[in-house]
């Protein structure tokens, strides 16, 4: 009572008949709530894959460049190593053992990539190490391993778990961390953890690095690197933003159609609803329209009833669509890749506008059927 009394009879009618309606108050909220879900997952797919790209090689994997070379000589790598220092424009050189393996715990085995740094001092300019949900760094120890996100969560693995590795030999190590992850599955360790596991040396194969080359400067870039003796191949951070970028391309269409499947559910939910609506107050309505009640005065009748639905839908609709897409990207994922877990805030934006504006295409098609409204006829058909 308290808060009825201070709403104005106009507020106090739309209330009335939002709750008075039940069954068209549920239907149309659901068709809101669908239609705004459906929004939010096609831009959230659409996150979710770009930050494949976007966090993996500007967050996670902080190189621009790597080098490959024969390691079958003893002194390959202090060769290249040296030719390196002398070319222009790099900044940080990093020689990296990546190999791979099998990795098992809970009973699962999974593939996966053990990485080597040969300087755990430059590891941070090379590869950022940091927990998804907190953002804190992490270090490498030895003794330990630190194991990638999607890794983690195939094998059950918690933080101070065992996860055996797999080579020639089979050994067990701790897991003291959990890193940020989105392509491959990785296991870091220091080079006296895989001496300690593997009785060996490891053998650098692969060559980090950071520089100060823009990208129009690559190629002449690469010619200067593949004139190191040594060196065999040549590979640009850029060249895989670029791949993935022209297949999200095509990813663009898929959210197309998600958003007019969201746009004609919206409109034909909202239209029938609001169209039965009207033949079944239309006595009503025309009543209003003789007590002298201008065509606008009464399509905001309708409207107001309208913009509290859709408001109601929009925030239900938020749910859905952020369980929907949650559900959808676990169940899509392959093995070897984890997508982005979040929605971003201009997706939400873009599905609040793109619902608002269905529902005022609705009510401004509706403001036609209202005008022909019939008050004689009406007041004349009998209930």
């Amino acid at each position: 009572p308290a808060l009825w009394k201070r709403l104005s009879f106009s507020q106090k009618a739309t209330f009335r008949n939002l709750f008075r309606y039940k069954k068209r108050f549920f239907m149309t909220i659901f068709g809101i709530g669908a239609c705004m879900g459906l929004l939010l997952v096609a831009f959230g797919l659409r996150n979710s894959i770009a930050e494949i790209v976007d966090k993996q090689y500007e967050t996670v994997w902080t190189y621009d460049t790597s080098v490959s070379f024969d390691n079958d000589d003893p002194e390959a790598l202090a060769g290249v190593e040296e030719g390196l220092q002398t070319a222009q424009d790099v900044r940080t050189i990093l020689p990296v053992q990546q190999t791979s393996l099998d990795a098992r715990a809970n009973g699962v085995t999974k593939s996966a990539y053990v990485f080597i740094p040969e300087h755990l001092e430059d590891l941070s300019e090379i590869v950022h190490l940091q927990n998804r949900q907190t953002g804190e760094a992490i270090a490498l120890e030895d003794g330990s391993v630190v194991v990638t996100e999607k890794l983690a969560r195939l094998l059950s693995l918690e933080v101070g778990d065992e996860i055996t590795l797999l080579r020639e030999e089979t050994e067990e190590v701790t897991a003291t961390a959990i890193a940020e992850n989105y392509l491959y599955h990785y296991v870091y360790m220091t080079p006296a953890t895989y001496e300690q596991l593997f009785h060996e040396a490891p053998e650098y194969s692969t060559v980090f690095l950071r520089t100060d080359v823009a990208q129009e400067g690559e190629d002449a870039m690469a010619e200067e690197l593949l004139a190191i003796d040594g060196i065999t191949s040549v590979s640009f951070v850029s060249d895989l933003q670029t791949q993935v970028s022209d297949m999200m391309r095509s990813l663009d269409m898929v959210v197309v159609v998600l958003v007019v499947s969201a746009g004609l559910l919206a409109v034909i939910v909202l239209y029938n609803l609001n169209n039965i609506s009207i033949i079944e107050r239309r006595r009503e309505l025309a009543t209003l329209k003789v007590l002298g009640f201008y065509d606008g005065e009464v399509a905001a009748y309708i409207y107001r009833e309208n913009i509290w639905l859709t408001l109601i839908g929009m925030v239900l609709g938020v749910g859905i669509g952020f369980v929907l897409h949650k559900f959808i990207i676990r169940t899509c994922e392959v093995d070897m890749i984890m997508f982005g877990q979040s929605i971003r805030l201009d997706s939400y934006l873009y599905s609040i506008l793109l619902t608002v504006l269905f529902s005022v295409l609705v009510n401004l098609f509706m403001f036609f059927k209202l005008r022909k409204i019939d008050m004689v006829e009406s007041l004349k058909s009998v209930e």
